[in-house]
């Protein structure tokens, strides 16, 4: 019989003690049984909040729900598939090393613990026996952005890092998603988001979603500071500011998956999204007002990777608040798991749809309707955008479809309720509803 181990890890969030989680393993499965206890110094602490929404502040062990295996907020600092994919071969290499004849089994915590500390997503915080977890891997920089493109091209194609050109393993081993990542330090040293482009895109991948961010710009939807590097003659890298970092300050930070509690395949609509968020918003009108903007250009650019784990919310000083906007990318074919309402179709989001639970959005229709007009002003502009940030002319006419759908047209046929001016000469303005 496999003897027990057990892991006794503090958590801290920035630089104060949260709690403790314990990971019990047999050494021989990946298989963990996990369990996490509030300090008592932060229990007491007047700023102090959940650090993931299924764990009350409350004394005692706490262990996840739902069937998971790790907690909500600690899974959204955790490695998704690109990250994972590159810290099992840092396993790998570090087996060959030691002549062990295996990798060693890992769960989803051991993973979390293995991510490098200085990238981690958000602003939990891991260590063991007085150290950080964890602090493998070289940082990179702005200047190391061909380097690391290159291996994160090999990466993609082969599964592999050379050894002698690992850069990679340490930068990109905590972001999300599949699509080729690293972290890097801007030149006055604040961190950025680099993705890169990877063999199997169909065009300028990266171009295009800083479109996007121009776009979301142009209708009032908070982004992050983000900019291209050109590569070569049609490919560029694309390069966001981190939101989740105030100089050395780590802001906390969960998605919208954790904070409504869903499980991996659940896809609500954006009205039960908006009217979540506005829940727990610490402002809960601009919030939702936003939310509504958001879901919109999302349906009008064709952005189909709006899962949960795409938006979410940072911790601010009175409580959270939706981050800004993000991995926003049009494609000119394709479909969402996302509907726009309930018992909205998901092959045609109708832009529309969105307007009858204006409510939702703590928006009027008349507000709706406006937004939805600002919003398609704004995407008209995709052309202009694309052109300035040096796409191909012919690349144009390929992702027409991503930006004059049908809902570039639905939206000129709305219009205000029609205001009747009081002939009694009183100030007031009444409006009949629109048809």
């Amino acid at each position: 019989m496999a003897a027990r181990i057990i892991r006794r890890v503090e958590v801290l969030v920035n630089e104060s003690l949260a709690g403790v989680l314990d990971i019990e393993t047999d050494g021989l499965s990946p298989r963990e049984r996990v369990a996490f206890t509030y300090a008592d110094s932060w229990m007491s602490a007047a700023d102090a909040f959940e650090i993931s929404p299924e764990l009350p502040l409350r004394r005692g062990p706490q262990r996840p729900t739902q069937d998971r295996e790790l907690f909500a907020s600690f899974q959204d600092a955790s490695p998704d598939d690109w990250g994972r994919k590159l810290l099992y071969e840092e396993l790998r290499q570090h087996a060959l090393i030691e002549g062990a004849g295996r990798v060693p089994p890992t769960g989803e915590a051991g993973y979390l613990l293995l991510v490098n500390d200085e990238t981690r997503q958000g602003a939990l915080r891991f260590r063991e026996n007085g150290k950080f977890l964890s602090s493998w891997g070289r940082g990179a920089g702005i200047r190391d952005l061909k380097v690391l493109s290159e291996e994160a091209r090999l990466f993609a194609d082969t599964g592999e890092v050379r050894e002698e050109n690992s850069l990679l393993m340490g930068a990109g081993s905590s972001p999300g998603g599949a699509q080729p990542k690293a972290w890097v330090r801007d030149d006055d040293g604040s961190m950025l988001l680099a993705k890169f482009p990877k063999t199997s895109d169909v065009g300028n991948v990266q171009l295009w979603e800083m479109v996007a961010i121009r776009l979301q710009q142009r209708a009032g939807i908070r982004v992050a500071e983000s900019r291209l590097m050109p590569l070569s003659e049609f490919s560029h890298i694309f390069l966001t500011r981190r939101f989740d970092r105030d100089g050395d300050r780590r802001i906390p930070y969960m998605s919208v998956r954790t904070a409504l509690q869903l499980d991996t395949y659940s896809h609500p609509d954006y009205v039960k999204i908006a009217s979540e968020v506005a829940h727990i918003s610490a402002e809960p009108v601009q919030d939702a007002n936003e939310m509504f903007s958001r879901a919109a250009l999302i349906a009008m650019v064709n952005n189909t990777d709006d899962h949960m784990r795409n938006h979410g919310l940072l911790r601010t000083k009175r409580g959270w608040r939706l981050s800004p906007s993000f991995d926003v990318n049009p494609v000119p074919a394709g479909t969402s798991d996302t509907p726009l309402t309930p018992l909205g179709g998901l092959f045609d989001r109708d832009v529309r749809d969105l307007v009858d639970f204006s409510d939702a959005f703590r928006l009027t229709r008349d507000a709706a309707i406006v937004r939805l007009q600002q919003v398609a002003t704004a995407v008209s502009h995709w052309r202009d955008e694309a052109l300035s940030l040096g796409a191909e002319p012919d690349s144009l006419a390929y992702m027409t479809k991503a930006f004059e759908g049908e809902n570039a047209k639905r939206v000129t046929s709305l219009a205000p309720s029609p205001a009747v001016m009081d002939m009694g000469g009183r100030s007031t303005i009444h409006r009949f509803p629109s048809p």
